[in-house]
């Protein structure tokens, strides 16, 4: 250090003796000083918390963490993770009048009031705000274990050990790694390390390769964390047949963004029908992904459109029965074979394992339950 003063400027045999007698004494107080950072540090950084939440567009509130999720009782029982978040939204996305984005509930696991499944099985139509409610969670988790105040109305959550993401794509072209590698390589992550504590965001797992791999991938990945890991589980997918899978499934929870169509002229063709966003989060599956119309707000030309609306139509009918069949998948689809295939083996041996027995006796009751309740 002192060589480098000397060869800048111009410094006399006093001031370096000098300067190396401040330098000695510096070191000495190495630790104070380094104490001294370290509390200017945590102050700025509590400062720049409290400047967020002071000038913030939006609500925000002060987060209440809850023990961790095995100390949490509802009265003799013991209830697992939970994440209620109201009013949520998210602070880079900006509404088109340049106001707070349109803000919505996140419920994952029991709470106080009512059941709530852990897992969100999320659908809507691209550009319908799946991606940034998901990013706009994660980082309501992080801030509020930051303690930083949360962009929302009320924040409830027990403590997250992990959050896990799988949104976007990317390849890795210098390493030979493409798209649907590195999902699975993200994913497998996700599938051997996560914990009934963690939070996980899977985002349109398997379109990366062809649409029944995609799908298989993407139902098995899903059933696997709501069934054996049974964290909380925000899953976004545009396979609509999931959503007749898991409808009736008791830890899982249907909700899409909504969207609805706005007439261009006093026509009321669906060709002279605007798709306008709504941003709200409501409860059941989106009956489609409305992929045709976001095509043509992107510029795709009509013409070409309308070609692939024929051609989707073709499909439709060439896989009719399959599509007609699919409709009765949340009445009685694969699981509940499974369920009935568990039960059988239990009566007819008694030796099958504990836990999948009650986890299959307490998804029967949850049918019989909505079945009665539905007037079935």
């Amino acid at each position: 250090m002192l060589l480098q003063l000397a060869m800048n400027h111009d410094v006399t045999d006093s001031d370096a003796e000098t300067l190396s007698i401040l330098v000695e004494l510096f070191i000495e107080k190495a630790t104070e000083w380094f104490e001294v950072i370290y509390a200017i540090n945590c102050i700025d950084v509590l400062r720049s918390f409290a400047v967020t939440a002071s000038f913030s567009c939006g609500p925000m509130s002060r987060p209440v963490i809850l023990p961790q999720s095995e100390n949490i009782t509802m009265g003799q029982e013991t209830r697992g993770p939970i994440l209620k978040v109201k009013g949520l939204w998210h602070p880079f996305a900006l509404a088109e009048n340049g106001g707070v984005p349109v803000p919505n509930d996140i419920i994952l696991g029991e709470d106080t009031d009512d059941y709530h499944a852990r897992t969100l099985l999320l659908t809507g139509p691209n550009m319908g705000g799946k991606s940034t409610l998901l990013r706009a969670t994660c980082l309501a988790v992080i801030l509020a274990q930051l303690g930083c105040y949360v962009p929302c109305e009320m924040c409830d959550l027990s403590v997250v050990d992990i959050i896990f993401t799988r949104l976007g794509a990317t390849d890795r072209i210098m390493t030979g790694e493409s798209t649907f590698f590195i999902e699975c390589t993200e994913t497998a992550s996700v599938l051997q390390n996560a914990t009934q504590d963690s939070l996980v965001i899977l985002d349109e797992l398997g379109r990366g390769t062809s649409t029944f791999d995609g799908y298989a991938i993407a139902y098995a990945v899903f059933r696997h964390l709501i069934e054996k890991v049974n964290c909380r589980l925000l899953f976004a997918t545009h396979y609509h047949p999931l959503t007749k899978e898991f409808a009736s499934h008791p830890h899982v929870t249907l909700q899409h963004m909504a969207c609805a169509f706005k007439s261009k002229s006093e026509c009321c063709s669906r060709s002279d029908q605007e798709l306008v966003f709504l941003y709200r989060l409501t409860s059941g599956a989106c009956p489609e992904s409305y992929g045709l119309q976001v095509a043509m707000m992107a510029g795709i030309p009509e013409r070409v459109v309308e070609v692939a609306s024929k051609a989707g139509l073709v499909m439709k009918n060439s896989l009719g029965d399959s599509f007609r069949k699919s409709e009765q998948r949340s009445k009685f689809s694969t699981l509940h074979e499974e369920w009935f295939k568990m039960l059988m083996a239990v009566s007819d041996t008694g030796d099958c394992n504990f836990d999948d027995t009650f986890d299959t006796l307490f998804c029967l009751w949850h049918e019989l339950k909505s079945s009665y309740g539905s007037g079935n």
